[in-house]
């Protein structure tokens, strides 16, 4: 009875923004040009490393960045984190019909952006989650939050079972763009784009559909 149960991922969605905030490589540089705050060596070495990047031609940068000059602000950030979270979850529980009172733990993971109230207690009041749900709100930890709020959630599923967790992870860059020439801060402008994701969780045996266990 002791044992570790295996954990199943039941379902995962990924956000994919409107259409209007694609950013194809040619858009990009023109408009990274038009902002005026880089030196002709800046933008050479921007387009050696969007070449290399590899990301493709459709990928999403936030409104506040298509605007000349850019309107970056915690209000627009804000709207960002909201539009990314919402809409990951929106998908999930549409497509797995699991009802939001039954989530029993969340976890959101966002490194860049944090504010009060968090971004998980967003996520509860917008879907009016229960009262005594455990939530969480990972920020500052990097890339490895993602694996770290999978394995906290695995290890909160093994105390409270008979419930659902799920994981929202995003990244928020309208606050977070480099406005400068320093070369080494200009890379991740070219790494991070508007995205996010969402699982959800389960102890072994509460749903047929399953991919991975731990």
């Amino acid at each position: 009875m002791s044992r570790p149960r295996p954990v199943y991922l039941i379902d995962y969605s990924c956000y994919r923004p409107p259409d209007h905030l694609k950013a194809p490589y040619n858009s990009f540089l023109e408009h990274t040009r038009l902002t005026g705050d880089f030196d002709e060596s800046s933008l050479e070495f921007q387009h050696e490393i969007l070449e290399r990047s590899r990301l493709g031609e459709e990928t999403y940068v936030p409104q506040a960045m298509h605007n000349i000059p850019p309107t970056p602000s915690m209000a627009v950030a804000k709207e960002e984190a909201e539009e990314v979270m919402y809409g990951t979850l929106d998908i999930l529980f549409r497509n797995t019909n699991v009802n939001p009172k039954d989530i029993g733990i969340l976890i959101v993971n966002c490194s860049l952006f944090n504010l009060t109230p968090s971004l998980s207690a967003m996520i509860v009041n917008k879907y009016k989650l229960r009262g005594n749900i455990r939530s969480f709100n990972l920020g500052g930890m990097g890339c490895s939050a993602g694996v770290i709020a999978v394995d906290l959630a695995k290890d909160m599923l093994q105390v409270h079972r008979n419930t659902y967790a799920v994981v929202v992870s995003i990244e928020n860059i309208t606050q977070n763009w480099y406005f400068g020439n320093k070369k080494s801060m200009l890379i991740p402008n070219y790494l991070f784009r508007v995205e996010g994701s969402a699982i959800l969780l389960s102890i072994g045996g509460e749903l047929s559909i399953s991919s991975f266990m731990w």
